[in-house]
This record gives structure tokens, sequence and C-alpha cells, in this order.
């Protein structure tokens, strides 16, 4: 099969983009992966362990104890997989949309080998078939989640600690202005059973509910009632969304003689996140956050960029209880967060952070310059590997000017040019500085640059 290159593609007309995919040069690719490795070495810091499922689920899995977006079935953004003739098996599989489902599906697989309570984390890209994709929606982005999983129960204090990894990942990587806003699914449905609404119904006041601060009070009564709410009803949930403390919220509650479980764990969460030095303006308590993820039975987390709150959460998740029961018969119950990498990396090119990392100090690139002997090249390429130094090896002559463009675009602190007779120029980019010695001295040369 023979393939048009990108420059025949455009000269024939032929459309060869893939919007919602995105493909990014070295240097985002680069800097994507050290905010990877960032947040992993953060959440194992805390004892969560990494785990990898598969990109590839079965499609009664992904809709496990109403994981769908409140369609009733497989999430309409879900890309369904189709197998081959030759080794069809007659599954229904689909691409993972998030990652909870699927680890989920990966513990009660194979709970006879693990140990609870799990902490685990994990980073991977996820498909969701959005309609029009958007610089902070793609088609295909990564998903970084961190979950504890118990069996049988789980203590809310780990609700407490999942809000307490993110601010901590959050903050290591260099974001700082954010909120993670806190609420608890038991309180609307508290409310809700109070006036004779159940399941069935509450559905599409979730989904409406879940538009949060992206409009107002007035427009979410609007819609609840054009959706078939009570009146009375949709001023109790209006009034709740904008409930700034707990004392009120349970006000509230009392006065229509439902239960405050979801309080009480509200309050229990609160004052663990506070006990465990939860820094008090990044955990917001709001009632609007509900998620619409059916799943999620008790507390719900969204996270918000300080005065970027239209971009939507960067942060979201909660507490689930019995996720696969149905499946296996046995309970997991789990807490967890999943940040999207695509917004936060966005927040993290807004705000300049990629200019401010800097150099990577132990890392050089080698470059010929015309003339010079490609055995003296690779003797200095091996000189500095030898010496621990992360070397990029270039074996074609490239002048100045493209050696330094090189350089750049691996963010490396050194350039060593090797020059006819078996010379090399080493240049500490930081600096400037400049050492011109043997091909045999290269990486003492950089020793030498790094301690002056």
């Amino acid at each position: 099969m023979s393939t048009a290159t990108p420059d025949r593609a455009a000269a024939s007309g032929l459309d060869i983009s893939m919007p919602g995919f995105p493909e990014f040069l070295p240097g985002d690719v680069m800097f994507e992966q050290s905010v990877i490795r960032t947040i992993g070495e953060g959440f194992q810091a805390r004892g969560f362990r990494p785990l990898d499922t598969a990109a590839v689920q079965k499609q009664e899995v992904l809709v496990a104890g109403g994981a769908q977006y409140l369609d009733g079935g497989i999430p309409e953004f879900a890309f369904s997989v189709q197998e081959p003739p030759e080794s069809y098996t007659g599954a229904n599989l689909a691409l993972r949309y998030d990652l909870t489902v699927p680890v989920s599906r990966f513990i009660a697989e194979n709970s006879d080998r693990l140990s609870f309570p799990l902490h685990c984390y994990q980073i991977n890209k996820v498909w969701r078939a959005e309609q029009m994709p958007t610089a902070t929606h793609w088609r295909e982005f990564y998903q970084c989640d961190v979950d504890v999983i118990g069996r049988g129960e789980l203590s809310l204090l780990y609700d407490a600690e999942i809000a307490c990894s993110l601010v901590s990942a959050f903050q290591t990587i260099g974001v700082d202005g954010f909120t993670v806003h806190i609420s608890n699914r038991k309180v609307l449905a508290a409310l809700l059973d109070s006036h004779g609404i159940h399941v069935h119904r509450a559905r599409a006041i979730v989904q409406i509910l879940d538009k949060g601060n992206k409009q107002s009070k007035e427009e979410t009564r609007s819609q609840l009632i054009a959706a078939g709410i009570p009146e009375h009803v949709a001023a109790d949930l209006g009034l709740l969304t904008t409930l700034p403390t707990l004392a009120e919220a349970r006000d509230l509650l009392a006065l229509r003689g439902a239960d405050t479980i979801g309080i009480d764990e509200l309050t229990t969460v609160l004052q663990a996140a506070d006990d465990l030095g939860m820094p008090k303006n990044h955990l917001v308590l709001d009632f609007s956050i509900t998620r619409g993820h059916d799943y999620y039975t008790g507390t719900v987390f969204e996270t918000f960029a300080t005065g970027r709150e239209h971009w939507g959460a960067i942060g979201a998740g909660g507490r689930y209880q019995d996720l696969l029961k149905h499946v296996n018969g046995s309970s997991y119950p789990g807490v967890g967060m999943s940040v999207g990498l695509a917004r936060l990396m966005g927040l993290l090119r807004e705000d300049g952070l990629r200019l401010e990392r800097g150099l990577r100090e132990n890392a050089a690139v080698v470059v010929p310059r015309e003339g010079s002997d490609q055995q003296h090249v690779l003797g200095a390429v091996r000189h500095l590997r030898d010496g621990g130094i992360s070397t990029q090896a270039v074996y074609d002559p490239v002048n100045e000017a493209e050696a330094l463009h090189i350089a750049v675009e691996g963010e490396v602190s050194y350039l060593v040019e090797v020059l006819p007779g078996g010379g090399a120029r080493v240049r500490h980019l930081g600096s400037a500085q400049l050492r011109d010695v043997h091909v045999s001295g290269v990486a003492a040369a950089i020793s030498e640059l790094r301690s002056a």
C-alpha cells in the first residue's frame, strides 16, 4: 500500500488533517511528558502506585452501574471498535472514554492479587467523539486519575486525601491559582426525596444543575421548570446551589424534613482536609457541583482555575459505590479525581510556565561542522554518554545557526560542535561560556562549565 507524503497530499488537495487528535512538536511533547512525570512522582510521594488498563473495553463494562452519561446506554461520545473478521470474538468493544470505569473492572478482575485499600493512579489516553473539538475539548487526550478503592468499606477520610493529593500535584507543577469545589450527591438526593422526586426524574435535574456556575440561578430555575419540575421544587434547588455554608444547607434540609447524611459526610471530609493541611482558599463548598455520571454516590469534586472558570473544570471526580457490584457481586467503593491534561497544559502555556522551566542541565547535543571526521564525532558522543550526560547525536554537518536551533529545540544546556582536526567547541547555552578542547575532553569541559 502506498501512502502520499504530506507535500503530495497538499498538492493533490487531499485533506490529511485529524481534527480533535492533537499532534505536537518535540518541544511541546517534552514539556507534556515532564508534567506527566511530575504529577506521577507527586502521587507516588503520597503512597499511590501506578496502574495501566486496556484502551479497549467491552461496552457492557463502560456502562456498568450507570456509568453512562445520562442517556441509559453507551455514551454517545464513545468510539466503538470493530474487530477484523479473522479475529472476531463477538464482543461489543469501545475505546475507554475515562479511566475510572476501566480501573474498577481491572480491580474486580484482579482483586485476589491486590491489597486493599488500594492507592492507585493512572496517566493514560482516553477518547471521546466530541462533535466540535476545541483547544480544551480534544477527541484524544491524556487523563490523570488518582483513586483509593476499598473492599466492602472505605473511610470518608480518603475523600479528603484525594482532594489534598490533587492540590499537592498542582502546586508541584507550578499551578497555584485554582480551587477545588466540593459537594455531596446525597444532599441533592435528600432534598429531591423530600419532594417525592426519585432517581428516574433526578437524572434530568442533575444534567441541568451540573452546569453549575456556567449560568445564572434564574436560568437554572427556568430550565428546571421547563423540564417539568414543579416551581416550588425548582426554587428549592436553585436556593441549594447558592448556599455558602453547611449550616444553611442543614437548615434547608431540616425545614423540608430531609435527612442530613450528606451534610454530615461533607463536615467530616472538610474537617479531615483541614487536618491534612489543605489550604483553606483551595477548598470551596459549592452545592451546584453534582457531576453528570450516575455512578457518583457521595462526595463530588470539580477543580477550576481562578479567574478562568470559563475554561471549565480542569479536574473532577468523587465517590462511587458498588460500580461493578452487579457484574461480580462484590462491593468495591472508591473515591478519585481525574485531571484532563489538555486543559491543564493550556493553562500552563497561558501562564508561560514552559519558558520558566529552563534547560536540561545534564544534557547536550553533538553536531559536526563541515570537514569534521566522523570518528571524532562518534568519539565525542561516546565520551559524553560514558560520562552520564544525556546526549543527542547529529551526524550530518550543520552550520552554526542550525546547530543552535537543534539545541534550543532539544532544551539542552550544552552544544558540542565537532570541528575539523579533532577539536570541539563546547558551549553552555545558559551563560554563553565556551571551551575549546579535544573531542576526548568534552565531558570534562561540560563538568568545568557546570561548576563555573
